[in-house]
């Protein structure tokens, strides 16, 4: 290699956050955290029970089944998660807002 070709290294620098005195403050808000996990606790349970019941039942000799899985068991799971995630974020950051 001659030395008008020299190999460039790529040295990574570090990733700047923006800092308060208090730490970082960015991220989520509380009522988010609450909601997505809210959403989580009830969804899993959901899923798992449409999953089990889809694909542990038992099929008619004519009849179509096992119709789909995001449409018999995601599709319901994100339709209950989803409203009561959000509705909890919202209800919390209210709350949030409000009491202090």
């Amino acid at each position: 290699m001659s030395a008008s070709h020299q190999l460039r290294t790529f040295v990574p620098r570090p990733i700047v956050v923006a800092m308060s005195r208090d730490g970082y403050q960015g991220g989520s808000t509380v009522g988010g955290r609450c909601g997505c996990g809210i959403a989580a606790l009830i969804g899993g349970p959901i899923f798992f029970f449409l999953f089990m019941v889809d694909a542990l039942g038992d099929c008619a000799p004519d009849a179509e089944c096992h119709k789909g899985f995001l449409s018999m068991v995601l599709l319901p799971t994100v339709l209950v998660a989803m409203p009561i995630g959000l509705g909890v974020r919202w209800l919390v950051n209210r709350i949030a807002r409000n009491g202090s």
